[in-house]
C-alpha cells in the first residue's frame, strides 16, 4: 500500500502540467464556486448573530436553540465525506448545482419556520446542500488550475469564507435589529439564484468517465445516529442538570452506533470513508488538527455574540460591528498567506495561526471594562472587536496552509480529502458547541461561563502545535525542488 501511495503523490521529478497563468474562464469558474462558499458563510455567520434573538423569538431554551447551530453542523458532517465521494465519481458540476438548489430552497423555508423544532429539521436539510460546497468546489478548482496555481487558488478559495462572515455579521446584525431574526435566512436566496445561473453557464461537465458505485448509506446512517445519540445525550444532560439513566442510555446508543459504523466501514467494498485517508501519521495529524480547530475555533466564534451581549451588554447591531474587524482580518490575512504559501510552507503559518487564536481567546476571557490606553479611555466594543480580530488574523494566516496540507499525498482524491477534512472539522464544531452549551448550564450567567470556557480553550489550542510537525511540509519541499516522493505513511525525507 505504501508503494502504491508513493506513486500517486507529488515529487520534484514530476513535471507540472503547465506554468501558464490561469485563463479568463478558469478565473470565472473560481468566482462562481467561491460564491457558493460565500453564501454558506453568510448563512452560518448571520444565524450565529441571530442566536440570542431566536432564543427569545421562539420562546425556547438555549439548549434547543443551540441545536439550530449543532444540527446544521451534524448534518454537514455526515454530508461532507459523501459529497467528496460523489463528486469524484459522479461529476462535480451535477452535484454542485443540485446542492446549491437545495441550500437556497431550504434557506427560504427556514425563514418561515413556525417553531424551533421545524427550524432544526430545515437547518439539517440546508446543511445537506451546504455540506457539498467545499468538497465539490475544491474538486472543480483542482481540475481547472494547474500544479503551480492550485495551492494559491485553493488558499484564496478558503479566504472567501471570512468575507462571507464579514457580510453576514454586519448585514445579519442590522437585519436582526430592524427586520427580525427570521430575515437572516433570506440573505442566501438571491445569491443562490445568481449562483445557479452562473454555474450552469460556466462550470464544465466532468470529462472523467462516470464511476457510479454503491453509496454506503448504511454507514452514513450509523454515523449520523451515533453523533445524534451523543448529541442528544448531552442535550438531556443540560436540560436535567444531572447524569441520569436517560443520559446514559442516549450516550450508550450513540457509542454503539459509532462502533457499528467502524465495523461497517471495514466490511463494505465502497465505504463512506476511504481507509487510506485515515492511515499514517500525516493524515492522522491533519484529521486531528482539523477536529481541534473545529471544536475550539468554531466554538469561540459561535458564542462571541452571546458573550458580547451578556458580559458587555451590547446590542445586536454593535455585535455585528465587533465581528466585522474579525472577518476583515481573516479575509486579508488569508489572501496574503495564500500568495506566500509556497515560500512560507505549511507549518509556519499553521503554528503562527494557533498562537494568535490562543492569545485572542485568553485576552477576550479577561472581560476587561473601561480600559485606558495612554490615558485615553477605550470603548468596550472597540476593545472586544480588536481582541476578536486577533483570532481572525490567526485563522486567516493558517487557513490556506491547513486547506492545502496533505492534498499532494493523494492528488487523485482531492474532493474526498477535503470532504474528510471538513467532516473532522464539523465533528469538532458539533461536539465543541454541544459541550459549551452544556457547560453554560452550570454557570450563573452565560458571560461568566464563556469567560471560563475561553480560558480553557486557549490552553487546549496549544495542543495543535505538535501536530503540525507530523504533517509533511510539501509546499516547502516543492520550493526546494525535493526529488523524493512523499508518502503519508512515512512523512517526507526532509521531515
Amino acid at each position: 500500500m505504501a508503494g502504491e501511495l508513493e506513486r500517486t503523490t507529488w515529487s520534484g521529478t514530476d513535471p507540472p502540467r503547465t506554468s501558464e497563468r490561469p485563463g479568463v474562464r478558469a478565473i470565472l469558474i473560481f468566482l462562481v464556486v467561491s460564491l457558493a462558499l460565500l453564501m454558506s458563510s453568510i448563512g452560518i455567520t448571520s444565524v450565529t448573530v441571530a442566536f440570542p434573538a431566536m432564543t427569545d423569538g421562539l420562546n425556547a431554551s438555549v439548549v434547543w436553540v443551540g441545536w439550530v447551530l449543532t444540527g446544521y453542523q451534524l448534518a454537514q458532517t455526515v454530508m461532507m465525506p459523501l459529497a467528496g465521494k460523489l463528486s469524484d465519481e459522479l461529476g462535480r458540476k451535477r452535484l454542485f448545482l443540485a446542492c446549491v438548489g437545495l441550500f437556497t430552497a431550504s434557506s427560504f423555508l427556514c425563514g418561515i419556520a413556525p417553531n424551533v423544532y421545524l427550524l432544526i429539521l430545515l437547518r439539517i436539510l440546508q446543511a445537506v446542500g451546504g455540506g457539498a460546497f467545499m468538497p465539490s468546489a475544491s474538486g472543480i478548482i483542482s481540475d481547472v488550475f494547474d500544479d503551480r496555481w492550485r495551492p494559491t487558488a485553493i488558499g484564496l478559495f478558503a479566504s472567501v469564507f471570512p468575507v462571507g462572515a464579514l457580510v453576514g455579521s454586519v448585514l445579519g446584525g442590522w437585519m436582526v435589529e430592524h427586520l427580525g431574526w427570521r430575515s437572516v435566512f433570506f440573505i442566501n436566496v438571491p445569491i443562490g439564484i445568481v449562483l445557479l445561473l452562473g454555474g450552469l453557464g460556466l462550470i464544465p461537465a466532468s470529462t472523467r468517465p462516470l464511476r457510479p458505485r454503491p453509496i454506503d448509506l448504511v454507514g452514513a446512517t450509523l454515523f449520523a445516529l451515533g453523533m445524534l445519540g451523543i448529541m442528544f445525550g448531552l442535550t438531556v444532560l443540560g436540560n436535567l442538570g444531572a447524569f441520569t439513566w436517560q443520559v446514559a442510555l442516549w450516550l450508550l446508543l450513540g457509542t454503539l452506533a459509532l462502533v457499528a459504523f467502524v465495523y461497517q466501514e471495514h466490511r463494505v467494498a465502497d465505504p463512506m470513508i476511504d481507509p487510506r485517508l485515515l492511515r499514517g501519521p500525516a493524515f492522522a495529524a491533519v484529521n486531528l488538527y482539523n477536529f481541534l480547530h473545529g471544536a475550539l475555533v468554531f466554538g469561540f466564534f459561535s458564542f462571541v455574540p452571546l458573550y458580547a451581549i451578556d458580559a458587555y451588554h451590547l446590542r445586536e447591531t454593535t455585535v455585528g460591528f465587533i465581528l466585522t474587524p474579525r472577518a476583515l482580518a481573516m479575509a486579508l490575512s488569508s489572501a496574503l498567506s495564500s500568495f506566500f504559501l509556497i515560500r512560507l510552507g505549511y507549518r509556519l503559518p499553521m503554528v503562527a495561526g494557533v498562537l494568535l487564536v490562543s492569545t485572542s481567546l485568553f485576552l477576550t476571557a479577561q472581560n476587561w471594562h473601561h480600559v485606558t490606553v495612554l490615558g485615553h479611555p477605550v470603548n468596550d466594543a472597540v476593545l472586544l472587536a480588536v481582541l476578536v480580530a486577533i483570532a481572525g488574523v490567526g485563522v486567516g494566516v493558517s487557513a490556506p496552509a491547513s486547506s492545502n496540507a496533505a492534498l499532494e499525498l493523494m492528488p487523485e482524491a482531492v474532493a474526498r480529502i477535503v470532504g474528510l477534512r471538513g467532516m473532522f472539522r464539523s465533528i469538532g464544531g458539533v461536539l465543541g458547541t454541544a459541550v459549551i452549551v452544556l457547560l453554560l448550564t452550570y454557570f450563573p450567567s452565560p458571560g461568566e461561563g464563556l469567560a471560563a470556557i475561553f480560558r480553557i480553550g486557549a490552553l487546549l489550542l496549544l495542543l495543535m502545535i505538535p501536530l503540525t510537525f507530523l504533517i509533511p511540509d510539501t509546499a516547502r519541499l516543492r520550493r526546494q525542488g525535493c526529488r523524493q516522493p512523499v508518502s503519508p505513511a512515512r512523512g517526507s525525507a526532509a521531515d
